[in-house]
């Protein structure tokens, strides 16, 4: 994993960046392109050596220019988007790492990092935002999720604005729409160069964590006893540090789990996003649990910064990791 897979990466980045050759007099020589290769399916495939830094190829973007979105869709930018619209705070956070914050027409009530995020006109949350306001910008793309109502994805559309709809399973995903949000707006270098330094810091992180002697497996409380399993981000995170999550069985990114299935699983951590360790050692149950008797218990207070880091699909998601490792391995740190 990392230096071995970043060439695929990059060799997407140049594959995509020149397809978009039209041709004179109607005759359009135009390829259509699929998707980025995802590096999620893809690592295991690759050559476990190290490459050579690829960034000094990097081309810049031609168009038109054809991508999938993570709903399948098939979007053709015909030029460079100059106004843009984030409709979630980890696009937000991409879009200033790619250096496109003065591009940002629009941004959610909940784009909270980086600071420059606030002067940016509000339109409201991800889940409903005021599309009036939105067409009213003039949008050339909407960076959106799969939180967004088909009905507003197809309002704003209908005014010729692109929608790019992105879901993020898991690390890997995340690097992927990087490269991509770069190649649509034709900022390829400064995506290779943020990818490679996520990636650098994710390969420092598993060298630390691949000398732990111990597996721990732990438990994921978002509230109510609602947890992450296979297909959540968050899943996939403590994955990256070896950790077992106590959900691994269940068939839902978002699990609920029973009083009952806990204790008899017994994590040996316990991560709370929602309620305080005193509020955990009050509740019925889980004064059973080996990391509740120990205060193996690791709390995230909604809506800080922490929490936003291990939740977020954003440049900041490899900070996440070395917070989670650093707060269930500190032996290790």
């Amino acid at each position: 994993m990392g230096k071995k897979w970043i060439a695929l990466l990059m060799s997407a980045v140049l594959v995509l960046s020149t397809v978009g050759l039209s041709g004179c007099g109607g005759n359009s020589q135009e390829k259509d392109v699929k998707d980025i290769p995802t590096t999620a399916a893809k690592k295991e495939d690759m050559d476990k050596t190290q490459t050579e830094d690829t960034q000094s190829s990097v081309e810049d973007t031609e168009y038109p220019l054809t991508i999938t979105d993570g709903l399948g869709d098939e979007i053709t930018f015909e030029k460079e988007p100059e106004r843009v619209i984030s409709l979630a705070p980890a696009n937000t956070e991409i879009l200033f790492a790619l250096g496109a914050g003065d591009r940002i027409k629009g941004r959610t009530d909940y784009c909270s990092y980086p600071e420059e995020a606030s002067e940016v006109e509000s339109i409201g949350t991800y889940s409903e935002p005021n599309t009036e306001l939105i067409i009213s910008m003039e949008p050339d793309v909407v960076f959106a999720t799969d939180y967004v109502d088909d009905s507003i994805r197809e309002q704003i559309e209908s005014t010729g604005a692109k929608v790019v709809v992105y879901t993020s399973k898991n690390v890997y995903v995340v690097l992927d729409l990087i490269i991509q949000m770069g190649l649509i707006l034709n900022l390829n270098e400064n995506a290779a160069e943020l990818v490679d330094s996520m990636n650098t810091e994710l390969e420092e992180i598993e060298q630390i964590v691949a000398s732990n002697q111990e597996e721990k497996s732990v438990f994921v409380d978002l509230g109510s006893f609602y947890s992450v399993g296979p297909g959540a981000l968050l899943y996939d995170m403590l994955d990256q540090i070896g950790v077992t999550n106590i959900t691994a069985d269940t068939e839902t990114a978002y699990p609920q789990l029973s009083v009952e299935s806990i204790i008899e699983k017994n994590p040996d951590v316990y991560i709370s996003l929602y309620s305080s360790p005193d509020e955990l050692k009050q509740t019925a149950g889980l004064d059973e649990l080996d990391c509740i008797k120990n205060n193996n218990i690791i709390f995230f207070e909604a809506l800080s910064q922490e929490a936003d880091i291990i939740q977020r699909p954003s440049p900041r998601v490899v900070e996440g990791i070395r917070l989670l490792a650093e707060k269930i391995y500190p032996d290790l740190f």
